[in-house]
C-alpha cells in the first residue's frame, strides 16, 4: 500500500498558500486510491463537525449505492488503524450501507498537519454552522498557535471574519445552543458578546420570547449612553469581562493608541491578597 505525504512535516508548510494547498489536494485526487477496512477506521479527534443530519447521510449513501463513491476519503496510518482526515460523511454513508471496504487516500501527516487538513476542509465547504467553525478555528489558535491572520490566509476568509467567528466563543452555553439549533442569527449573538453570561442569557430568552429583531437586542445590550461617555471598544470590553472573570473582581481597562490602564477594584485586603495570589498562579501555569 502506497502512502502519500500531505503538506510536508510542519506547520509553516501548511500556511504557505492557498495555491500550495490546491496543489496538493489536486495531487492527492490523482493518487490511486486503496480499499481499505470500514471498521479499522477511527474518527479525527480534530472533526469540527459536530452535528451530521440523518437524512443527508442517508442520501448520500443512496448516491453512493447507485452511482459509487466517487471521491475516495483520506486517511493516515495509526498503528493498525487508519485515521480520518477527510470524508466523514461519505465513511458513515459507506457504514449505512454495510460495506466491508471504502475507497481512501491514505498519507503521511503528523497530527498537526491530519487536524488542520480536518478543520480547514470542513471550514471550507462553509456548512458548518457558526458555533461548529468558531470552536474549531480557536482551537487552531490554541493547540498550534495560529494567528488570526494564519486562519485567514489558509482558509480564504478575511482576518475581520476569523475574528468575529472566534469571538462567538464567548457566548454562554445558552447562546451557543440557540445559534447551534438558528434560533437566533450571528448578530444576535455579536450583539451581547461584551455581556457577563447571566446577562447574556436574560436577554436572549427575551429576544427569544419576544422575537426581538438584531437591533432591538444591541439597544438592550447596549443602552443609549449619556452624553458624558463614550463608547466602549468590543474588544476592549471582552477583555475586561475576561479579565474579571479571572480574577473575580470587577477590573476597568482605559485603551488608547499609546497604551492603557487597568483599574482592579477590591473591598478588602484579603480580597486584594486573594486577587494577587491568582495572578501569581497564573503566572506560574503559563
Amino acid at each position: 500500500m502506497t502512502k502519500r505525504k500531505a503538506l510536508g512535516s510542519g506547520l509553516d508548510s501548511l500556511l504557505s498558500s492557498s495555491q500550495q494547498s490546491y496543489k496538493q489536494d489536486r495531487d492527492a485526487e490523482l493518487s490511486t486510491p486503496n480499499s481499505i477496512p470500514v471498521h479499522k477506521i477511527i474518527r479525527n479527534r480534530y472533526q469540527p463537525r459536530k452535528i451530521f443530519k440523518e437524512n443527508e447521510i442517508q442520501k448520500l449513501a443512496n448516491s453512493i449505492k447507485n452511482n459509487g463513491q466517487i471521491a475516495p476519503i483520506v486517511v493516515r496510518k495509526i498503528d493498525d488503524k487508519y485515521e480520518l482526515v477527510v470524508g466523514e460523511r461519505r465513511w458513515r454513508a459507506t457504514q449505512l450501507l454495510k460495506k466491508d471496504t471504502i475507497s481512501a487516500i491514505v498519507i503521511e501527516a503528523d497530527e498537526k498537519t491530519s487536524a488542520v487538513l480536518s478543520i480547514v476542509e470542513n471550514v471550507q465547504r462553509e456548512d458548518l454552522n457558526p458555533i461548529e467553525e468558531a470552536e474549531s478555528l480557536l482551537r487552531l489558535v490554541e493547540d498550534f498557535e495560529m494567528s488570526h491572520d494564519d486562519i485567514a490566509e489558509y482558509i480564504s476568509k478575511s482576518r475581520a471574519h476569523v475574528t468575529n467567528l472566534i469571538r462567538l466563543n464567548d457566548l454562554s452555553e445558552y447562546g451557543k445552543e440557540l445559534l447551534r439549533e438558528e434560533a437566533i442569527s450571528m448578530g444576535h449573538a455579536r450583539a451581547v458578546l461584551t455581556l457577563s453570561f447571566d446577562e447574556q442569557t436574560k436577554i436572549l430568552k427575551d429576544t427569544i420570547k419576544r422575537n426581538l429583531s438584531v437591533r432591538a437586542v444591541e439597544n438592550l445590550a447596549n443602552p443609549q449612553p449619556s452624553n458624558n461617555k463614550i463608547n466602549r471598544d468590543p474588544d476592549t470590553a471582552i477583555l475586561e469581562r475576561q479579565l474579571s472573570d479571572v480574577l473575580g473582581a470587577k477590573t476597568n481597562i482605559k485603551h488608547s493608541r499609546s497604551g492603557g490602564v487597568i483599574n482592579i477594584r477590591y473591598k478588602s485586603i484579603n480580597e486584594l491578597q486573594g486577587i494577587i495570589e491568582k495572578i501569581r498562579n497564573s503566572s506560574r501555569n503559563t
